[in-house]
């Protein structure tokens, strides 16, 4: 049974989980598609395309979009002999939760958007670099802290794990810590610890690491410096996709997914 402090601690995950994974969609980084007509000139199309710097281009007819192109296929001819059908594994709604499309981009380069049967739009590579991707990678990153910040505190309210980070970690909490009481801040210092120390924490007790289902410290390690690293990426307003390839970063929101998964069977102790 949760104390009031958990139970809050909890309500506040789960509406947060719930924003992330339910609330945020397709919808807020597709793109308009942008169309040619089915017997417009291919070469002629080629070339708007190359200035534009377009790869993929709709095609319509009496009004509705049929269909697509890709620049490199084009050539001589009309625009109807180099056509592509839209393929059903191509497609998403516009109401898909953002979370269920970065899983579908670890084998995918673009995906077609469905709304109200149509194909209207259009996402790539280059839209997963908008802010409601940060902000849903950033913010899943953000509901891991928490669940170790309330485990941690579960497992070692007594103090314990001060022994378990070096010395100038612990001591730059404890500055951290002070300030955030000085402002009247409700809060433990376990919140002030970095989310390596944190990972260092349960990686260094058998219990924990075995709760979470990690193998062996050292894979605990790699996993929480790409957590890490990306989050500081986020954080920094890097360009994402660049020294960690896009299926490196879906990898890494993944493995968040699943610790996170395993967090909410922590047994609390009552």
């Amino acid at each position: 049974m949760l104390n009031g402090s958990e139970r809050k601690s909890n309500s506040s995950y789960l509406s947060l989980k719930t924003l992330y994974e339910e609330n945020i969609t397709v919808k807020s980084i597709a793109q308009e598609l942008v169309f040619c007509h089915k017997n417009d000139l291919a070469l002629d199309i080629q070339k708007a395309m190359k200035k534009k710097n377009f790869d993929i281009l709709a095609v319509q007819d009496q009004g509705e979009i049929i269909g697509y192109i890709e620049r490199q296929e084009l050539g001589e001819g009309s625009i109807s002999e180099y056509m592509r059908n839209f393929s059903p594994r191509e497609m998403v709604s516009n109401s898909t939760p953002l979370i269920q499309l970065l899983h579908i981009f670890k084998n995918k380069t673009r995906v077609f958007v469905l709304e109200n049967n149509s194909i209207k739009m259009l996402i790539t590579h280059a839209d997963l670099q908008k802010p409601p991707i940060r902000m849903l990678i950033f913010g899943y990153i953000t509901l891991l802290e928490m669940r170790m910040s309330d485990i941690i505190l579960d497992r070692f309210g007594d103090g314990s794990w001060y022994p378990m980070i070096s010395e100038d970690r612990l001591e730059k909490a404890t500055e951290l810590y002070k300030r955030r009481i000085d402002k009247n801040e409700d809060i433990n210092i376990i919140e002030c610890l970095q989310i390596s120390d944190k990972f260092d924490i349960i990686h260094k007790d058998k219990e924990l690491r075995h709760f979470f289902q990690i193998p062996s410290k050292s894979k605990g390690r790699k996993d929480a410096n790409a957590i890490r690293k990306l989050r500081d990426k986020i954080s920094h307003a890097n360009e994402l996709g660049l020294d960690m390839s896009w299926m490196e970063i879906i990898e890494v929101v993944e493995s968040c997914g699943r610790l996170l998964e395993i967090s909410e069977s922590y047994p609390y102790e009552k």
